[in-house]
């Protein structure tokens, strides 16, 4: 065995060694729980962790927008998150860069998630979005 082949196995050996070491640890993530979704559908129920798993790695933690690879306005301080429907319409449709969500989110996730970006982030919004309302803008034309 070459000194190469010896220093692969060795590390082949010790990245085997910690990954059954971390599936051991009862504190090691799991599954889709450690993600907070799934390949079909977010988990979280509340508002605040929805925001951090689907929309702050575009819009930031703290709704302050970016410019990159895309545009992702910031949500922090922004007038036109004032009336519920316009978010969640977008949340649930999608708009330019961002993906529709209404597939992987139920009616009951996209109100807390709108609720929570009206009143966190520098928003001090009244939420009064219902799941009546999302039903009913699951199938609507844009606003």
């Amino acid at each position: 065995m070459t000194r190469l082949q010896a220093t692969l196995a060795l590390a082949a050996l010790m990245s085997t060694t910690a990954v059954a070491a971390a599936q051991e640890d009862s504190r090691a993530p799991r599954g889709d729980d450690a993600l907070g979704a799934s390949a079909s559908e977010f988990l979280a129920k509340d508002g605040e962790t929805l925001y951090l798993t689907a929309c702050a790695g575009c819009h930031q933690p703290q709704g302050q927008g970016a410019i990159g690879a895309g545009s992702y306005p910031p949500l922090a301080g922004n007038p036109r998150l004032e009336g519920g429907r316009y978010p969640a319409w977008i949340v649930l449709n999608g708009i330019s860069g961002m993906p529709a969500l209404g597939g992987y989110m139920d009616d009951a996730q996209v109100v807390a998630v709108v609720s929570y970006i009206q009143q966190n982030l520098g928003n001090r919004y009244e939420a009064t979005l219902t799941e009546n309302d999302v039903a009913a803008l699951r199938d609507a034309p844009a606003p």
